[in-house]
């Protein structure tokens, strides 16, 4: 697979300037051929993103939840089904879903079936001691399935990255337990230091949150990658 860089908005960005931060980031870009951008956006505009996106070479959508379930009676879910022919990825696992909204390996597991049964790749986000249970909650036909991004909690007070000692230290257990699928970090990452962290051996790519939300300097750091 290409290497990845994911930019996930979070929910920082209305509509109006999720418009804003597409134009100036059409405007910057210069598509790669090594290189798969991947934006995860709210489901309120997934639609039109997907539209502005699909003329664009090397991008590509991430919902930033899907549901557990299928469609049905499950009032305020996103199903899988519906985002079928928008995204080609589910961010799922995100700590800050986790933490906030208090989902579980379990609820993780079965957003990872759902987006699978869909035809749509899961990003499954694990924390610092979640890897081995995350994984063993997954159905051994769905492991090779999988893409995997580390978001360990940062250190301190601040938004930093985990060390690049630390990060490496840790691939070794996170490639036995997901039988060496790709990984990607995302913790603190900055446009200064992404760029560090991009070229660390053994990892697939890298997650930008409050980083990726000047478009134009978002771009650049793509372009330079």
């Amino acid at each position: 697979m290409k290497k990845m860089v994911v930019a996930n908005w979070k929910a920082y960005l209305s509509p109006e300037r999720a418009r804003q931060w597409c134009a100036v980031f059409a405007e910057v870009y210069r598509p790669r051929l090594d290189v798969e951008v991947v934006i995860a956006v709210p489901a309120l505009f997934m639609e039109s993103a997907a539209k502005w996106a699909q003329p664009i070479a090397g991008i590509s959508l991430a919902a930033q939840g899907v549901s557990a379930y299928p469609q049905g009676s499950y009032t305020g879910s996103i199903p899988a089904a519906w985002l079928r022919g928008l995204a080609r990825y589910t961010l799922i696992g995100h700590r800050e879903r986790r933490q906030y909204f208090r989902e579980t390996t379990q609820d993780v597991a079965r957003q990872a079936y759902e987006s699978l049964v869909e035809d749509l790749q899961p990003i499954v986000c694990f924390g610092q001691n979640q890897i081995v249970t995350q994984a063993a909650a997954m159905a051994s036909e769905e492991l090779p399935k999988l893409l995997w991004a580390y978001t360990p909690e940062t250190p301190g007070t601040l938004e930093m990255a985990r060390s690049e000692t630390d990060i490496t230290a840790q691939l070794p257990a996170i490639g036995r337990a997901t039988d060496n699928r790709p990984v990607l970090y995302g913790g603190g990452i900055t446009v200064d230091n992404a760029d560090r962290l991009w070229s660390l051996p053994g990892l697939s790519g890298i997650m930008l949150g409050k980083a990726c939300l000047d478009a134009a300097a978002f771009a650049a750091l793509v372009n330079r990658l």
